[in-house]
């Protein structure tokens, strides 16, 4: 697992560590996880990476240092159904 993300780091690689990527819109605050293995994000750099708010349509910025293991995040999900 990569411990840091540099400016080379694409969305396909932090999805091979199962790492969540989370985009915040700098507007009214709506954030998404993002699949870093769909096809047309799998091989774009992270650096730079902006992305239209699906509520507002203002820009929103991928949050790297908000990132958690989807497996964790599955298991978490799992006690609280219980």
């Amino acid at each position: 697992m990569a411990a840091l993300a540099t400016s080379r780091t694409t969305f396909g690689e932090l999805a091979r560590d199962e790492l969540a990527i989370e985009v915040t819109c700098a507007n009214c605050g709506h954030s998404r996880t993002i699949d870093g293995n769909e096809p047309r994000l799998r091989n774009r750099r992270i650096a730079g990476a902006r992305f239209r708010c699906e509520q507002c349509g203002s820009v929103g910025l991928p949050s790297i240092g908000k990132q958690r293991r989807w497996t964790g995040r599955q298991a978490e999900l799992a006690r609280k159904l219980r």
